[in-house]
């Protein structure tokens, strides 16, 4: 996908959209169970009623942002979910665009939660990076900011120290975590 980073505000969204979804499915799944198949009108269940609310509110709001991406010239494979709750609410298939509408919003919110996991655990890593080397120049040591050192640099690295630049080891010997 082309689209930025999802935002909290934008994960709350898909995790409201996805719990709707959730119970919407569950309550017309009882409903079936309960009410045997009976009709509010000629084509309605009463089964429908929650998978119907769960369209309305979530499908559309999931549809029109999909519209909005291809408007702005973004196509995806949302938009072939998006197709598919249309096509399943105008035949009448109300828990296949609802299971649709739970299969989108529910990925939009694990993908939410994955890329923010992921950019705290840059930003620790991030946290960590050395900001001076110790260069080696004439038998002293000196530190120096790390955007000074050069290719050839001598750098030393003491024990229990991150590396703060690749190179190759010239003298002394040691074990490194690499992660």
């Amino acid at each position: 996908m082309s689209s930025p980073p999802p935002t909290p505000a934008f994960s709350r969204w898909s995790v409201g959209i996805a719990s709707l979804a959730v119970v919407g499915i569950t309550a017309a799944l009882v409903l079936r169970l309960v009410t045997a198949g009976a009709s509010i009108t000629g084509s309605v269940r009463a089964a429908d009623v929650p998978l119907l609310a769960v369209l309305a509110t979530g499908g559309t709001a999931l549809v029109v942002g999909l519209l909005r991406n291809v408007v702005r010239g973004e196509f995806g494979s949302d938009l072939l979910a998006g197709i598919s709750i249309v096509t399943a609410t105008a035949l009448g298939d109300y828990l296949a665009g609802a299971l649709v509408v739970l299969m989108l919003s529910g990925g939009q919110a694990i993908e939410s939660f994955a890329v923010r996991r992921a950019s705290s655990a840059l930003s620790a890593l991030a946290k960590r990076m050395p900001t001076i080397a110790h260069r080696k120049t004439d038998g002293h040591i000196a530190d120096v900011p790390l955007e000074s050192v050069a290719v050839g640099d001598a750098v030393v690295v003491f024990p229990h120290e991150a590396c703060p630049v690749d190179g190759v080891v010239t003298d002394g010997h040691g074990t490194m975590d690499e992660s």
